[in-house]
């Protein structure tokens, strides 16, 4: 089973929805933070969220958005001025709204709570 799931922030606006076949598609990127202090990098991901959802969530996902995204990833290799490079890319099939940046409290820390945007105070761990 080929399941991965991540928090991150949509880096940059989507081109919009496209048709492929009778399917829509919506190609967004995001940035996920790995590791911490020193070691800390961060995965680039291509997303792609696939049918009715992708109409549905596109005016949402855009620049600075914070999600959380899960579903199958897929690696696959390409050429750039002569270089082999690998891409790493998630086929959607969950997505959680957070708050954008600007919409975000000064302290930060906050996690993506749901499409409502509301947090479970309640939380037995």
């Amino acid at each position: 089973m080929n399941t991965f799931a991540c928090t991150g922030r949509v880096v940059a606006d989507h081109d919009g929805v496209k048709a492929v076949g009778q399917t829509q598609v919506l190609n967004f990127r995001v940035a996920s933070d790995v590791g911490f202090g020193d070691r800390k990098s961060t995965l680039w991901l291509g997303c792609a969220l696939w049918g009715k959802r992708a109409e549905a969530l596109a005016p949402m996902l855009n620049k600075g958005q914070y999600v959380a995204i899960s579903g199958e990833l897929s690696q696959r290799e390409y050429e750039k001025d002569g270089q082999t490079r690998t891409a790493l890319e998630v086929r959607v099939g969950e997505v959680d709204l957070g708050p954008k940046v600007s919409d975000a409290p000064a302290g930060g820390g906050s996690q993506p709570s749901g499409a409502a945007g509301q947090v479970d105070d309640e939380i037995p761990f």
